[in-house]
This record gives C-alpha cells, sequence and structure tokens, in this order.
C-alpha cells in the first residue's frame, strides 16, 4: 500500500491557509488599533512619540496593505497563499512595519518590539525548516538597529540595549516552541491520515458494499463493492448521489420503527436480489446518519450452501464409492437369478423389483459423484437462437413418439458465453421435466422454449415453459434444494445441479408460474454477452 503524500499535502495546505486566515485578521485589528490610539494621542508618549509623521505614514500603509491581502485571501484558492514564499514575504513586511512604528515611539522602551513575539509565533506555526528559523533572527537584528540608531540620536540609553536582548530571547523561543508544537501537529496529522488511508482502502477492499447516507438519502460515503451491487458508476464523485428509490424506501420503513433484520430489495439497475442491512451511526444527533451494509443475497445463500454441502458432498462420494462394488453385485445376481428356470412368477417379480431399486439406486450414486466432481465452466461464444434449434433437434432424437417443443426467438442475433456442455444439460433437465408434468396433465409432449432479452433486467434468457400443474407456492423456497423431491421415483438431485452449472456460468436460474398455470424455469445470463445489428 503506497501511502498517498498528495492528499496529505493538500491537507496541510488547507490548515495553513487557515491559519493564515486567522492571522491576517490579527494583523487587521492590530492596524486599526494603532491607528486609534495614534488619533486619539492614547498612549501618546509611546505611540508615535519620536517621529509621529514616520509612524502615521507606517500604519496606514500597513493598515491598507493588510485590507488588501485579507480581501484577496478570501477569494484566492487555498494554494496561493498556503505556500512558504508568499508567507514569508507577508512576515518579513509586518517585521519592517513594526521595527518602523518602533523607531517612530522610541525602540523597545515603547512596547512595541513585544509584537514582533507574536510574528516570529506564528511563522514557526505557518513555516517548516530553516526558514522558519530566520524569521527570529531577522526580528533581533531589525531590533538592534533601531536602538542603535536611536542611541547616536540620543533618543535611547544603554539600558535599552539590555531589553532588545531579552526580546531576542523570547523571538528565538516562542519560534522554536511554536515550530515545535506545529511538528508535533503535524505527525498526528500524518498518523491520522495515515488511519484513515487504512481504513478506505480496507472498505473499498470489501467484498460487502458499505454506504453512509444522509437522513434524506444522499449519500456521503461509499465503497467499491457498495457501488457494484448499486450499480453507481465508480468514476462518480457526485457529492448529491442518491440512493435507489427501492433502497431509500425500505431505509423509511426502518427509521420508522422497523427491525433490525436485513432487509431484501430489488433495484431496476441491477438484476440481483440484494439484501440490506442498517443501522444509526451516532444516537445523539437529531438527524443521524445512517450504515448500511448491501450484501448481494444470492452469494450469501450460494456460501451458507457450500458450507452445508461441502461435508456432506465429500461424505456422500466417499459413501457412493462404497455402495458402488456390493450394489453391482447385487444387480448381477439378480440378473443370474431372473434368468433361471425355476423361478414362478412370484419369484420373477421379486428379481424384477431388485433390479429397478437396484438401476435407481445406480442414478442417485451418478448423481452424488457427478456433484462432487463438477468440472469449472470452459466458455465459448454461442448465438442462442441458433443453438437452440440444434438443441432441440438433438434431444428429440432417441426419444419415444416426437415431442413438440416450441421455440420463440423473440430477439435474433443474441450471443452469449456459456460452456455449451453445461447449457446442454440444465436445458435437457429442463425440458425432460416440463415434457413429463405435461405429458401428466394434458396426455401430450408439449413445451414451449423461450429466448430474448429480458425487459427489465436489459440481460439475456432462456426460459423453458411446460404445461403442467405448476409448483405449488409453499414447495417454491425448497425447489433448488438438493435432494428434494415430490416424485416417488426422483432423486431430487436434478434442480440443484442445473442451478450449480448456471452459477458456474454466470447465469441465474429461478422459477415462477406460467401465464396459464404451468411452470417456467427461466436461465438469465447476467454476464459476457452481446447484441449483433440483426437484433430486434
Amino acid at each position: 500500500m503506497e501511502f498517498n503524500q498528495g492528499l496529505l499535502g493538500q491537507q496541510q495546505l488547507r490548515q495553513r491557509a487557515a491559519l493564515l486566515r486567522v492571522y491576517n485578521y490579527y494583523r487587521i485589528l492590530i492596524s486599526f488599533g494603532f491607528l486609534f490610539l495614534f488619533v486619539k494621542k492614547y498612549f501618546g508618549e509611546f505611540v508615535g512619540a519620536v517621529n509621529p509623521g514616520l509612524f502615521q505614514q507606517t500604519i496606514l500603509v500597513y493598515l491598507s496593505i493588510n485590507i488588501l491581502i485579507g480581501i484577496t485571501s478570501l477569494f484566492a484558492p487555498p494554494n496561493v497563499f498556503a505556500k512558504t514564499a508568499p508567507i514569508f514575504t507577508i512576515l518579513i513586511f509586518d517585521m519592517f512595519a513594526f521595527t518602523l512604528m518602533m523607531s517612530a515611539s522610541g525602540g523597545v522602551a515603547s512596547g512595541l518590539g513585544n509584537f514582533l513575539i507574536f510574528t516570529c509565533a506564528f511563522g514557526g506555526s505557518l513555516i517548516y525548516g530553516r526558514s522558519s528559523t530566520a524569521l527570529p533572527a531577522i526580528a533581533f537584528i531589525l531590533t538592534i538597529y533601531v536602538e542603535f540608531y536611536l542611541f547616536f540620536l540620543e533618543k535611547t540609553d544603554l539600558q535599552s540595549f539590555f531589553q532588545a536582548g531579552i526580546l531576542g530571547i523570547a523571538y528565538f523561543g516562542a519560534n522554536i516552541f511554536f515550530q515545535k508544537a506545529s511538528q508535533q501537529l503535524r505527525n498526528r496529522d500524518r498518523e491520522v491520515f495515515k488511519l484513515e488511508q487504512i481504513n478506505q482502502l480496507v472498505i473499498d477492499r470489501m467484498r460487502i458494499g458499505v454506504v453512509v447516507v444522509s437522513n434524506d438519502g444522499m449519500i456521503k460515503l461509499i465503497n467499491n463493492a457498495g457501488k457494484k451491487l448499486l450499480v453507481i458508476p465508480s468514476a462518480t464523485e457526485n457529492p448529491h448521489e442518491r440512493l435507489p428509490h427501492e433502497l431509500i424506501d425500505n431505509l423509511t420503513r426502518w427509521s420508522e420503527g422497523g427491525t433490525s433484520d436485513p432487509v431484501i430489495f430489488h433495484t431496476q439497475a441491477s438484476s440481483s436480489e440484494l439484501l440490506a442491512t442498517f443501522s444509526v451511526i451516532d444516537t445523539t444527533n437529531q438527524d443521524p446518519d445512517t450504515l448500511i451494509f448491501i450484501e448481494d443475497s444470492t452469494d450469501v445463500q450460494r456460501q451458507a450452501q457450500q458450507l452445508k454441502l461441502a461435508a456432506l458432498g465429500r461424505l456422500s462420494a466417499s459413501i457412493a464409492h462404497e455402495i458402488r462394488n456390493p450394489l453391482g453385485a447385487i444387480s448381477h445376481a439378480a440378473q443370474l437369478l431372473g434368468e433361471s428356470t425355476n423361478l414362478d412368477k412370484g419369484d420373477i417379480r421379486l428379481t424384477e423389483i431388485i433390479q429397478n431399486h437396484c438401476v435407481r439406486m445406480n442414478d442417485v450414486i451418478e448423481n452424488v459423484l457427478q456433484m462432487s466432481r463438477r468440472h469449472s465452466a470452459e466458455i465459448r461464444e454461442l448465438v442462442v437462437a441458433d443453438w437452440l434449434r440444434g438443441f432441440v433437434e438433438d434431444f428429440s432424437v432417441g426419444r419415444a413418439g416426437t415431442p413438440n417443443i416450441q421455440i420463440d426467438t423473440q430477439a435474433e442475433g443474441i450471443s452469449i458465453n456459456v460452456d455449451p456442455l453445461h447449457l446442454s444439460q440444465v436445458l435437457g433437465n429442463l425440458c425432460q421435466n416440463g415434457l413429463r408434468y405435461s405429458e401428466k396433465k394434458t396426455g401430450e409432449d408439449r413445451l414451449l422454449i423461450e429466448c430474448g432479452i429480458d425487459r427489465l433486467t436489459k440481460k439475456p434468457y432462456i426460459a423453458v415453459i411446460d404445461y403442467g400443474e405448476g409448483v405449488a407456492p409453499e414447495l417454491v423456497s425448497n425447489l433448488f434444494e438438493p435432494f428434494y423431491t415430490t416424485e416417488t421415483s426422483g432423486v431430487g438431485l436434478g434442480l440443484y445441479l442445473s442451478k450449480e452449472l448456471c452459477e458456474a456460468n454466470e447465469s441465474r436460474l429461478t422459477y415462477s408460474q406460467a401465464a396459464h398455470g404451468g411452470s417456467c424455469f427461466k436461465v438469465t445470463f447476467l454476464k459476457n454477452y452481446a447484441t449483433s445489428p440483426m437484433t430486434s
């Protein structure tokens, strides 16, 4: 990780600009104060006592330039006056101005030399390094020069040199003290800034979306995962970016007394099912900000499923291997027994039952082994409509009778990147199930396959629609669970494996009820697709 010195430098420039603005206010206030004392003849024995004309000219010029600098600093960018050269020039100008006023007022005895202490102190805070140490030296030289000048004019005595020496010590002391204090603050700022950078990096690298929003739904902070999940452009730096209205609605309901349980929502821009958890950042504030954690519900479910089935998969694979050999022996023995001429009809029926159950058991073992050794997807580009026609032709070959499978291509020329073998397995399983349920209700092998672009998600899809009874609403949540089936002869792994294969190809398998009451299984391709000019 690299420490961002540029951002830190900008932050320090803003701090110097703010401190310089305070110093400008101080200079303007002092200028008006000296002018007022001079005009009203207050402390006349000190203010401009030796050379009133010089004092008047100096204070007027000093006040005018201070006002000009103050006005300019309000409109100029922070980096104009916050750099070392402009600050050093301003401080040197102040020293000469105070030196002239001190000379016109009788030297260090007037007390005006004390104001150079504040100039040296501000110099220690505003300027870093050797340039800062030069300021008290210049101030001391100017003070000694004034005392020598007034001594030769017989306006002061030798005691004033002692006072000048004390002032010189005060110049250096104030400068060094504030220089060290400023250095400590800069070091602390550097450490705080480094921690902020680390925290920001950690938050940006999180796979969970982190969003901080105001009471009205304005985004104050969002990490990369949050931008991706909510489909917010990564390059946006708009401070007035708002949450999607679907999430704002859930936030409003939660703020009005909702529970702390996660809520599930969809956005128009995202095809994923999202999970949001809300938390108040500052409960003492009347309008507190809200911290929102956003996750992809599909990822959460998949992770939980993987954790739940990891041990089961390994155990099932081991058991399958151990069962396979004795099962083969049982099947072979039943086959040999069935070929015997000494069996009556009842015994022959028993051997058939043994054979049927051995076949069913072997199907279970094959599905379990297939689940445990599923290979990664070998992605290829396919034109959906053309591939579907070839699939239906191959699928229909070898079946008893000719199934009535219609293809409704709503958009030609759509190409997707997917593993053809995986897609064939998924659609083959869906078509087999659909034909079985259609035949059970209507008496004919009838099926509809749709392909096109979803109007809501703008993603390509393939839908397998049957004419059966559909799935009862209370059973839909368990539809893709492993080993779950409503059939007495089923294994319960077909839909689960189909869903897993879809996820391996960055697609999603969902169920919905068809308009005529049958089942609709829809494969939505979430990424890596293209549309040719032929697409309607």
